[in-house]
C-alpha cells in the first residue's frame, strides 16, 4: 500500500501530523523577540535556535513518518525528505518576513531534526511490533 493510500486509512494520524505542521509554521513565521535565543544550547556546540530547529523538526519528522505508517528505508526516507522540505520551504518563506531571516544552518537542523524524528518512528514502531 502506499504512503497516500496510509493517510487515507489514518485520517486522525494524518490530521496530527498536519496540525503539527500548521503549529511550526505559525511559530516561525511569528516575530520573535530581539536576542532571544542567542546563548549556545546544550554542550556548548551550537547556538539554542538550531536545537529548538532540530527538536519541532524531529516531531515533524516523526508524525509524518507516522501518518504514513512507514515501514521501510524509502517510506522513512520519504518522510524524513517531506518534513526537511518543508522547513526549507518555511525558511523561504521567512526570507520574505522584514521581522525574520533565512539560514541556511536553521534548513540543515531541520533535516538533521526530521532525520532524528525518523529515526525515532523506526525504533517505535518496531518495538511495537515485537511486542505483538
Amino acid at each position: 500500500m502506499n504512503p497516500i493510500a496510509r493517510l487515507r486509512e489514518n485520517p486522525r494520524r494524518a490530521a496530527v501530523a498536519l496540525g503539527y505542521a500548521f503549529v511550526v509554521l505559525v511559530v516561525s513565521v511569528v516575530p520573535t523577540p530581539p536576542g532571544s535565543l542567542t546563548p549556545m544550547g546544550p554542550f556548548g556546540l551550537v547556538g539554542l535556535d538550531k536545537w529548538v530547529h532540530a527538536v519541532g523538526y524531529a516531531g515533524l519528522g516523526f508524525a509524518v513518518a507516522s501518518a504514513i505508517r512507514a515501514r521501510g528505508r524509502e517510506e522513512v526516507a520519504a518522510a524524513v525528505v517531506a518534513a526537511g522540505a518543508f522547513g526549507a520551504g518555511i525558511e523561504l518563506v521567512q526570507a520574505t518576513l522584514p521581522y525574520r531571516s533565512f539560514g541556511v544552518a536553521d534548513a540543515g537542523a531541520n533535516l538533521v531534526g526530521a532525520a532524528l524524528g525518523g529515526i525515532v518512528w523506526v525504533v517505535v514502531a518496531r518495538g511495537s511490533e515485537s511486542r505483538r
